[in-house]
């Protein structure tokens, strides 16, 4: 049987007859500068040494934000196993915007630590005050200010605005469709972040007030970031100062959050549901952030 009527096989690079999962991970094979995987693409149908859904399932279920995080220092190579999670995440059209900002350095961690505490201060309680009482309790610096944890290590999260020129012409001139595709092309990589560090044992608290103006720019005024790199987010790291697992978290079920096909005039929330839900979201988190705040004060 010739190469070109079997169904399995392909011709390499190099003109050999090769099995077809071999050849496509040629293809993907690496160029200078890059670096395609050890392992090469996805093959469907190669399950082996590939992580069970149960497994899989069970990391995710058991991710929490921790908020309570030691000063205790983390080694540099548990912090390029999380780069390195967030490096495979995808993006779109593959343009990679992402660039990581790891901040160990004692007086730089504690100079970003007083500009966030400082905004929840002047702006983020201020704003509190204007909650609609149905939603319960606003946040107050009196029950709970949920301050940012001096954790060892700082990890930004920036995207390279340089980058979307990549992207397809009608994604470029369309600014809502453009800033989409970036700004998820930042969100996978955070996400891949948080789960690696949920697998490696490791507390972590996105701290998102890096993505507010007055923030973002002390903080890479701070750091010396050029204005093309656009700040996603921050994540803390560290080994967790809470003591045993963290409790339950309250989810909505699945059967309530999927629809099929063509929706029945009655199938979603009414509003009076969706404001009963949201107060009792809203109890639960507060109650996380004021239980941080102990652990840490």
């Amino acid at each position: 049987m010739s190469p070109t009527d079997s169904d399995d096989t392909e011709r390499s690079l190099s003109g050999q007859q090769v099995p077809e999962s071999v050849a496509v991970r040629e293809r993907f094979a690496p160029v200078v500068g890059f670096d395609s995987g050890q392992d090469g693409p996805w093959i469907p149908g190669e399950r082996e040494a590939r992580m069970e859904y149960k497994g899989f399932l069970e990391l995710v279920k058991g991710r929490r934000t921790i908020r309570a995080i030691k000063p205790d220092p983390i080694d540099d190579a548990t912090i390029e196993k999380l780069l390195e999670a967030a490096r495979w995440a995808p993006t779109g059209f593959n343009m990679q915007p992402c660039e990581f900002v790891v901040v160990k350095d004692l007086k730089l961690r504690t100079a970003i630590q007083k500009i966030v505490d400082e905004y929840r201060l002047s702006d983020f309680f201020p704003m509190e005050a204007t909650r609609e009482e149905w939603q319960g309790s606003p946040w107050t610096p009196e029950g709970g200010d949920f301050h940012t944890a001096l954790a060892p290590v700082f990890i930004l999260v920036l995207g390279d605005t340089r980058r979307i020129v990549g992207l397809p012409m009608a994604a470029r001139y369309s600014s809502q469709k453009g800033d989409s595709i970036f700004e998820s092309s930042m969100a996978f990589p955070f996400m891949y972040m948080l789960l690696a560090a949920h697998a490696l044992g490791l507390a972590a608290m996105p701290v998102s007030a890096t993505k507010y103006p007055k923030v973002g720019g002390l903080v890479k005024h701070l750091l010396n970031i050029p204005d093309y790199l656009k700040i996603y987010d921050m994540l803390l790291v560290g080994e967790s100062a809470m003591e045993g697992a963290p409790g339950a978290k309250l989810m909505r079920r699945l059967d309530a959050m999927v629809h099929y096909d063509r929706a029945a005039d009655d199938e979603f929330m009414t509003d009076a549901d969706l404001r009963e839900e949201i107060a009792k979201l809203r109890r639960g988190n507060v109650g996380r952030h004021q239980e941080a705040d102990r652990l840490t004060d």
